[in-house]
């Protein structure tokens, strides 16, 4: 099964409130982990980060807006590149 048949199935099976609560709670986990990682604590930071990319891959299926998160994508990426002075090489 590919990934995005998955997250239609999770989504379908799980409804669309409880997949936003499960995606703020996973962004707040992420949070703790960064927060506990500066400390100098244990911390599941790449975890974290896996699960955070899962539920926001099945946000973008249920706000149906793929095609306009990869073009916000793309400028915020040019813009981060132009606030740092990157230039791609030729």
């Amino acid at each position: 099964m590919a990934d995005q048949d998955l997250y239609k199935e999770v989504l379908r099976v799980n409804g669309a409130e409880s997949q936003i609560d499960m995606c703020i709670e996973e962004c707040s986990e992420l949070i703790q982990a960064l927060c506990k990682y500066k400390r100098g604590k244990p911390n599941n930071v790449c975890e974290e980060i896996a699960d955070c990319e899962i539920m926001l891959e099945q946000m973008k299926l249920l706000f149906n807006k793929g095609e306009r998160v990869e073009g916000w994508r793309a400028f915020k990426l040019d813009r981060l590149a132009e606030l740092v002075g990157y230039e791609e090489e030729e």
